[in-house]
C-alpha cells in the first residue's frame, strides 16, 4: 500500500524522519517537493493507518491506487483527453482504495469492497449506470495539475468534473462538494497521472488552536520547528514571542517530557494563549504555561534555558523590515544570555537579510547547525537552527 503525504514545502526531510521513526513496516520513505511517499506492509492495515494519521508534521494523507503515464495526454484535444481520463477508471485498484478509507475512518461504506468490485464488473460488462441510493456515500473529486498548466488542453475543473461523473456512473455515489464522505484526488503533471483517496477529511494542521491571531502558525509548522530543535526529556523550552501560543502548545502535546513556556508583550495575545491552552487541554493536561513579558528582557537567569523556538516578526503583517534591523540584534543578545552553552535556537523569518546581519554582529557566539527554506503562506522563509558556543 503506497501512501502519499502532503507536507510543508521545505520541511520534507523533517516529515520523512518522523514517518520512518514512528510507523512500523514503512519501506521506501522518500521526500519530494511538498510531499513524502512511502510504502506500508499489509500487516494490520487498520492499526497501521490509524498510527499514520497521528503524524504531527503532515498536513494530509492519501493512499495511491493508480499511477500511470498516458502518452500524448498533453497534446490531446480537450474532449479526447477527459474521455481518456474517464476510461482509466476500470484500471484503478478501487478495492485497495476503499479498504484503506474504511481502515483509516473506522467505518464501512454500504456494501464494502465486494459491492465496489461487483459494480465495476457490471458497468464494464453492460455499460448500465449504477443507481444512486440513500445508502450511497457522498464524494467529490479534486484535480491538481502540477508544472506547466498550459501543457494541457483541459482545465483541472474539466478533469475533476468528467472523472467525478464517471465515478457516479459506475458506483452510484452522490456528488457533494462540501459535505462529502470520500475525496478522490487526481494529480496530473504533463502525461503522468496519480489518483489517490484521502484518509483524512480535514487537514491535520487544524488542531490545538481555537483563538486565532493575525499570524497564527499552523500546528504542522510548529511541530517541524520544534523537532529541528531536538527536545530532550526534562529540558526547558521557551517561545519568547509566542503570539497565540501555537508553538508551546504543539510542543507540549508532542514532547510531553519537556516543559514549554511561552510569552508575549501583548495582553490580547496572552488571552488567546490561555484560550487555546484551555481548548487543547480538554482531553489531558498539557505541561505548558504563558507569561506577559518583553522578549528583549526575559525573566530568566543567565545560562538557564535549554531551547528557544520562535517565529520572528517578518515585517509584513506586523512591524517592518526597518524595525527588524534594530530588533533582531537585541533579541539575539538577550537570548544568548539566557541560553545554556550548547543550547539550541530555532527561528523562522522572512527577513533573511536582517537575521543574517544580526548573527554576523555576534558570530563568535553562534554556530549554524542547519537551515531550511520554507514556504509560509506563499512567502519564501528561512528556518535556521543555531547553537550557543
Amino acid at each position: 500500500m503506497e501512501v502519499y503525504a502532503t507536507v510543508i514545502t521545505g520541511f520534507e526531510k523533517v516529515a520523512a524522519k518522523e514517518i520512518s521513526s514512528k510507523i512500523e513496516n514503512v519501506r521506501n520513505c522518500q521526500p519530494y517537493r511538498g510531499n513524502v511517499r512511502f510504502t506500508l506492509e499489509k500487516d494490520s492495515p487498520s492499526e497501521t493507518l490509524k498510527n499514520v494519521l497521528k503524524m504531527r508534521s503532515v498536513d494530509n494523507f492519501y493512499v495511491v491506487f493508480y499511477e500511470n503515464v498516458i502518452e500524448g495526454l498533453g497534446k490531446m484535444e480537450k474532449e479526447k483527453a477527459v474521455k481518456t481520463l474517464q476510461n482509466e477508471i476500470s484500471f484503478m485498484n478501487w478495492k485497495i482504495a476503499i479498504e484503506a478509507w474504511q481502515a483509516a475512518n473506522g467505518k464501512s461504506i454500504f456494501g464494502g469492497t465486494d459491492l465496489i468490485v461487483e459494480q465495476m464488473r457490471n458497468f464494464m460488462k453492460t455499460g448500465i449506470n449504477a443507481e444512486v441510493t440513500e445508502n450511497s456515500p457522498s464524494f467529490r473529486v479534486t484535480c491538481k495539475r502540477a508544472g506547466d498548466k498550459s501543457a494541457h488542453q483541459f482545465s483541472s475543473m474539466d478533469a475533476a468534473w468528467k472523472f467525478g461523473g464517471q465515478i457516479n456512473n459506475v458506483f452510484g455515489w452522490r456528488t457533494s462538494m462540501k459535505q462529502f464522505d470520500i475525496e478522490i484526488v487526481m494529480r496530473i503533471e504533463r502525461d503522468s497521472i496519480l489518483v489517490m483517496i484521502a484518509l483524512n477529511n480535514e487537514s491535520l494542521f487544524k488542531r490545538n488552536i481555537s483563538a486565532y491571531g493575525p499570524t497564527t502558525m499552523r500546528a504542522t509548522m510548529c511541530y517541524s520547528m520544534i523537532s529541528i530543535a531536538d527536545p530532550k526529556p526534562g529540558e526547558l523550552i521557551i517561545d519568547p514571542m509566542c503570539g497565540g501560543g501555537s508553538i508551546p502548545i504543539e510542543g507540549a502535546c508532542a514532547f510531553s517530557d519537556s516543559f514549554f513556556i511561552g510569552g508575549d508583550n501583548h495582553v490580547l495575545a496572552l488571552e488567546r494563549c490561555f484560550a487555546n491552552l484551555k481548548s487543547a487541554s480538554e482531553q489531558f493536561p498539557i505541561p505548558c504555561n504563558f507569561f506577559l513579558w518583553n522578549a528583549c528582557h526575559l525573566p530568566f537567569n543567565d545560562n538557564s534555558v535549554d531551547v528557544i523556538v520562535t517565529d520572528l516578526p517578518f515585517g509584513k503583517k506586523l512591524g517592518s523590515v526597518m524595525d527588524n534591523r534594530l530588533l533582531y540584534p537585541k533579541l539575539l543578545e538577550e537570548w544568548k544570555r539566557i541560553l545554556k552553552i550548547g543550547g539550541r535556537l530555532v527561528m523562522m523569518t522572512h527577513d533573511k537579510r536582517s537575521i543574517d546581519s544580526a548573527i554576523l554582529k555576534d558570530r563568535d557566539a553562534w554556530q549554524t547547525d542547519s537551515t531550511y527554506i520554507v514556504n509560509v503562506g506563499g512567502l519564501s522563509c528561512l528556518c535556521i537552527r543555531l547553537s550557543k558556543i
